[in-house]
């Protein structure tokens, strides 16, 4: 029987090299989980500001010329802090950009970290 002098293979430094090297880099992609989060969260809480903003809109839109919530001023959501994050509140204001029109601005704030963002959609009424 001969005897196999020249065998190729992984000999065990180079293994343990092998596997820090992947270790780093399962570390580097693990600090894009919380930058992908804080991105994903971001994008739900814009998404159900936008909603809660639309929604006042169109009642503003349908409600009848003669309602208290159509006054010219601000108005604050009866039912504020919606789901505990949201603010809500809308502005009137009268004979903007022509006589006999209401010009409506509804602006959602919600938290984001350490600071406060906002959705504010505007929109005209004829009386």
């Amino acid at each position: 029987m001969r005897a196999v002098v020249n065998e190729k293979g992984l000999t065990l430094i180079e293994l343990l090299i092998v596997c820090v090297i992947i270790g780093f880099a399962f570390l580097g992609l693990a600090n894009l989980f919380p930058v992908s989060t804080a991105g994903l969260n971001e994008s739900r809480m814009r998404t159900t500001a936008t909603d809660f903003a639309r929604e006042k809109m169109e009642e503003l839109l349908e409600i009848d010329g003669a309602s208290a919530d159509l006054n010219a001023g601000t108005h604050n959501d009866p039912d504020n802090p919606i789901r505990s994050s949201f603010m809500r509140r809308w502005t009137v204001t009268d004979d903007v950009p022509v006589p006999d029109m209401k010009r409506l601005q509804v602006t959602v704030e919600y938290p984001h970290g350490e600071e406060t963002r906002s959705v504010t959609l505007v929109s005209y009424r004829r009386d």
